[in-house]
């Protein structure tokens, strides 16, 4: 069953995020993809400048019988292109669509696309098709964030997802939000292995925040508790009652086999179904 069907069910599905290679490389690409094996409902494709691109790796990855979530991405980008990727999008039967801003530094067009455009854009041209925006529960301002949320829902899209969680409880006060403005917008979580401290300092320096204390004890000085800090986030959040799915993104961009077999193990222990078709 795809992801956005598992979704909407209430069954909890899993996605797996992926940095596509520098250049159309196949064997990389479908290695990435199947890092969880049949764990992962759908791909995330992440889109990064100086790499190939997330349409074109969720096209290969689409016809590799693999579901793919296109990152598609705001900044820059012209109407009429839009409309071309779209078409591309359509044709190669990719069913689910991510809708960001970026953060790269391409300039913006005069009158160019907001990403409410793109979503309502995406929603007309690709009828039946799963769209989600992007939500920061460690948004300074929360007001300020839900403001800028309620008009990507109202024009079209169906989930939203988050930044990495590692509490449900951190989540809870912009899931409720959402849900009581919104009712029936799904909730796809982000989690993620933090494997070392360095790791950590690092996610912290990228997203802006510091994470509690909690979180760097669990993994300790040595990183001997990473693994065990995971899992029991991948349960705390799985059994919250708050999210409707989980995306997993790895710190490293080509994670080792063992990793995925560690992840695998950590969905398992919280009751969590791989894909069986």
């Amino acid at each position: 069953m795809p992801f956005a069907e598992r979704l909407f069910a209430g069954g909890l599905p899993v996605a797996l995020e992926i940095t596509p290679p520098q250049r159309p490389l196949p064997q990389v690409l479908l290695r990435r993809a199947r890092l969880l094996g049949p764990w992962a409902a759908a791909v995330n494709v992440i889109q990064r400048p100086g790499r190939q691109s997330s349409l074109a790796a969720s096209c290969e990855l689409r016809a590799a019988s693999i579901e793919p979530a296109w990152h598609l991405v705001t900044r820059g980008l012209a109407r009429d292109q839009l409309a071309a990727d779209i078409a591309t999008a359509r044709a190669a039967g990719i069913a689910q669509v991510l809708c960001i801003r970026g953060d790269h530094a391409a300039p913006d067009e005069a009158g160019g696309l907001t990403i409410r455009d793109a979503i309502a854009f995406a929603s007309e041209a690709m009828p039946g098709a799963c769209i989600g925006a992007t939500l920061s529960q460690y948004a300074p301002d929360p007001d300020a964030a839900m403001r800028n949320l309620l008009p990507k829902l109202k024009a079209g899209a169906t989930y939203i997802q988050t930044q990495p969680a590692w509490d449900a409880e951190t989540l809870r006060p912009a899931v409720e939000r959402v849900r009581a403005a919104a009712p029936g917008t799904k909730v796809v979580a982000m989690a993620m292995p933090l494997l070392s401290l360095d790791a950590l300092e690092k996610l912290e320096a990228r997203l802006g925040i510091a994470l509690p204390g909690a979180v760097r004890a669990g993994i300790g000085e040595d990183g001997a508790g990473a693994w065990p800090a995971f899992a029991a986030t991948v349960a705390n959040l799985a059994h919250s009652g708050l999210i409707d799915a989980l995306a997993i993104m790895t710190f490293e961009m080509d994670a080792t086999p063992e990793m995925g077999e560690r992840i695998c193990a950590a969905l398992a222990a919280a009751g969590l179904q791989p894909e069986v078709g």
